[in-house]
């Protein structure tokens, strides 16, 4: 998925307004005095500091979800029921229990230092950010610009949140494209980033529905579902029917594996999903280290990677699409929106009719 491209440049215009500026590789929360991002132009340099994210994909909001999120292993696992005719056949990283609930786990990140991630304990969801542009926002490290992405904010712990994965990674080798990509390691303020696509389906998953146009940096009522969603943080690796928890997603300098210290029979290996936009892959990052945590295997965004499952929109379509949304049943987009995507978005655009596109 493809971020702003030349960031750093934007940051260097905002050097003089700024009192105080932290590099963009350590800025992780601010859940106050925020502001939204600049306008979009029509250049490619704010081409996805503000694009809105909708999620198309294969599962739907749980029944009575609670949520685990292990320090050491690097995971969020969220469990919960589905109805009965969801297929979880193309979805690597959900599994069913005996009882019939399903777990579904992703990567995530952790605080570079031990004492800013939340301590072990149960805590709910406070404040949801459904579409949270990049803008400035402001920390106990200071005021600086964050490439929030567009993608959601879900604060559960008096500003510790689940979001967008803040840094990129270059998918050409040659400074020409730069991508979203989840640095999973001790990389944050506290937060705890994941994927972008992982973000927007969680909250989708969590209740809050991913197929509305929502305002930008501005906080909704967090649905019930959510709301009274436990959020238990463990220092411990995670465990599902009895055995520790990892997934398949490439971890950063670091961090320890749980199979490195108990052995891969005593390990529950998820599956891990990506996503794009683009039909040859070309908005993924580059190969990384290691598929399943066998090293010498590359990690191939491209064999994971699921295609109409997430997707984005432009400012220029929100009026058109907020409109075709309002006219259809409980006010949502279509479920095949990314599919149909580049339709929608001209009609909407345009002033014609998105309709037309089913």
């Amino acid at each position: 998925m493809t971020p702003t491209r030349n960031m750093m440049m934007k940051l260097a215009r905002l050097l003089p307004l700024l009192a105080l500026l932290a590099p963009l590789s350590t800025v992780a929360c601010g859940a106050a005095a925020d502001d939204d991002a600049p306008e979009a132009t029509d250049d490619d340099l704010t081409a996805k500091s503000d694009e809105h994210w909708f999620y198309t994909g294969p599962l739907s909001a749980l029944e009575n979800p609670s949520v685990v999120v292990s320090l050491n292993g690097h995971t969020v696992r969220v469990t919960g029921k589905l109805p009965a005719s969801v297929s979880l056949a193309d979805a690597p990283h959900v599994k069913k229990a005996a009882d019939g609930t399903v777990s579904v786990v992703y990567p995530i990140a952790t605080a570079a230092k031990l004492s800013g991630n939340s301590r072990e304990d149960t805590y709910n969801f406070e404040i949801a950010k459904p579409y949270r542009p990049s803008g400035m926002a402001t920390n106990s490290s200071g005021t600086s610009f964050v490439p929030w992405g567009g993608f959601p904010f879900l604060g559960y712990n008096n500003g510790i949140a689940f979001h967008g994965p803040i840094t990129s990674a270059d998918s050409n080798g040659d400074g020409t494209k730069d991508v979203w990509y989840l640095m999973r390691g001790r990389v944050s303020h506290g937060c705890n980033r994941m994927n972008g696509e992982h973000a927007v389906e969680l909250a989708h998953i969590l209740g809050l529905t991913m197929r509305k146009i929502y305002p930008g940096n501005t906080p909704v009522t967090v649905p019930s579902g959510m709301k009274n969603a436990p959020v238990k943080v463990i220092a411990d690796y995670d465990r599902f029917e009895g055995k520790y928890i990892d997934v398949d997603y490439p971890t950063d300098t670091g961090v320890v594996r749980p199979a490195k210290t108990f052995g891969d029979d005593k390990v529950v290996m998820f599956g891990s999903w990506v996503g794009t936009e683009s039909p040859n892959g070309k908005d993924l990052p580059p190969d990384a280290k290691w598929e399943a945590g066998i090293a010498g295997k590359p990690y191939v965004f491209a064999a994971h990677a699921k295609q109409n499952w997430v997707c984005s929109a432009p400012k220029s379509s929100f009026e058109g699409l907020k409109k075709f949304a309002a006219s259809r049943p409980a006010g949502v987009l279509p479920d095949d929106f990314c599919a149909k995507r580049a339709c929608y978005i001209e009609k909407a655009k345009a002033g014609g009719d998105p309709s037309t596109c089913r």
